[in-house]
């Protein structure tokens, strides 16, 4: 088979499909988890609405940039064929080993962690709370490479309907709080007075900003599956704006339903804001529904994300010979089974790991967020090298306001790394995690991972193919 032969016979994704990815990555647990913190740094409603617009258009500007970039680089790899292109193999290399063994298992590894915490409340699996949560992580880890492994067909067709199920129970959670406050169901924010402020905090702006676009991560994942949908020219760029405006969509109108039953000093003090909601206007066995839709969330992050994740290694062994084996494609189920099982090997690392650990999703998301944002912010200057290389210049698509929107996309994601860096600054302060012997390990770990990466590097320098 030729080589456009088979880049033909892999493109099977429509613009659906490439939506259905990005709303089932972003929509995942930070929705949940971000949203009260969000209101206790924003001084009224106003500006609690208008950090998730403006978040919005940030990622909508960042999908902008890839579109471009996944139409004028249609080869397989998504952010690693653009390091290449842009910069050089070397950048590629260390970004693909630095996602093999931080990132992507990092930002998988907390939504099965969700999960497994989440089943655990539906159904224990034995009594005690953290082996029973540890337990239904793996199971959902191994479970979506199972499905993946039986080819692109299952693993697109379970997304889809994994995302549609997510999407309208969000959508009836949404209309049963509007339903509940028209119909004058006595809520907090009935009867609590409107918020007293002097005005908005730049610090607290900052803060907010900084918890919107993480929850809003993960749309750029597309670029992982480019290379294998069908009429790239408009299909990419439907599939992200079709699944960003469904995500900002969702995350504005379930924001203002926290916001009319709770009220926004309800909101700020809530723990668990959706399952407070929910039993507000749905009666008392809101926590199990709510245990049920974040399990849903959880288990459509998981696997959209297996499927993204093995074509960057898949790409990999394609350009490195030292990586070959990893370069194998399954003609028949159109996937990458070799890369699948080894990135899910390492993300089952992580779930037990850091699943057995009392704050293991904090901590490893304290550890990835600076990691992606730099190599996000690198993306960005490739689209600037490719630009003024011409390279593809008849792609069909161009980012429009040029460069302006590329450079807001770099300073967002530079803005990003910084204020990662001082969270986890603050977080080893406040909580001494020096004194933690599982977070040093992980610093070590890390340490260890960023020099071999470069390591890596060098000795796969002149084993290119």
């Amino acid at each position: 088979m030729s080589e456009s032969q088979l880049d033909h016979s892999k493109r099977t994704l429509s613009a659906m499909d490439a939506a259905s990815i990005v709303v089932g990555i972003i929509i995942g647990a930070g929705i949940y988890r971000t949203t009260p913190t969000i209101a206790a740094v924003t001084s009224n409603t106003t500006w609690l609405i208008g950090v998730w617009i403006l978040g919005g258009c940030f990622a909508l500007i960042g999908a902008l940039c890839y579109v471009e970039l996944a139409i004028r680089i249609p080869d397989d790899g998504g952010e690693y064929a653009y390091l290449r292109r842009g910069f050089n193999s070397s950048a590629a290399t260390i970004y693909a080993w630095i996602e093999f063994w931080i990132i992507r298992p990092g930002s998988t590894g907390p939504m099965a962690i969700l999960f497994g915490e989440y089943a655990h409340r539906v159904y224990p699996l034995v009594e005690n709370e953290i082996i029973s949560s540890v337990l239904y992580a793996a199971l959902a880890t191994v479970g979506m490479l199972i499905v993946n492994l039986r080819g692109l067909k299952a693993g697109k067709g379970t997304q889809n309907a994994l995302t549609v199920v997510k999407v309208v129970a969000l959508v009836l959670l949404i209309a049963i709080s509007f339903g509940a406050v028209f119909a004058g169901a006595n809520v907090p924010a009935a009867v609590q007075p409107e918020r007293v402020s002097s005005g908005q905090s730049l610090d607290g702006f900052l803060l907010a900003m900084v918890l919107v676009m993480f929850t809003y991560g993960g749309w750029n994942d597309v670029s992982f599956v480019a290379s294998e949908v069908k009429q790239p020219q408009k299909n990419i760029l439907r599939g992200l704006l079709i699944g960003i405006f469904t995500v900002v969509v969702i995350y504005i109108l379930i924001n203002i339903a926290m916001v009319m039953t709770l009220g926004q000093a309800g909101l700020a003090a809530s723990q668990t804001p959706a399952t407070d909601m929910l039993r507000l206007t749905a009666g008392q066995h809101a926590e199990k529904i709510m245990a049920v839709l974040i399990c849903i969330s959880a288990l459509g992050a998981v696997n959209a994300m297996l499927i993204t994740s093995a074509r960057i290694y898949h790409a990999l062994g394609k350009q490195v010979a030292a990586f070959s084996w990893l370069g194998q494609w399954n003609e028949r189920l159109h996937v990458p089974a070799r890369s699948l099982w080894l990135q899910t090997v390492v993300v089952l690392m992580m779930v037990v790991g850091f699943g057995l650990q009392d704050e293991g999703f904090e901590l490893l998301v304290l550890f990835v967020s600076p990691f992606m944002w730099i190599f996000l912010a690198l993306i960005g200057v490739s689209l600037i090298r490719v630009r003024r290389r011409a390279l593809n210049a008849d792609c069909g698509f161009q980012v429009p306001l040029y460069p302006l929107l590329p450079i807001t996309f770099i300073g967002s994601s530079l803005f990003m790394v910084y204020r990662s860096l001082s969270y986890l600054q603050l977080q080893v302060t406040e909580r001494k995690l020096l004194d933690n012997s599982f977070f040093l390990f992980l610093f070590f770990f890390t340490v260890a991972v960023v020099l071999s990466a470069f390591a890596v590097s060098v000795w796969s320098a002149g084993r290119r193919k």
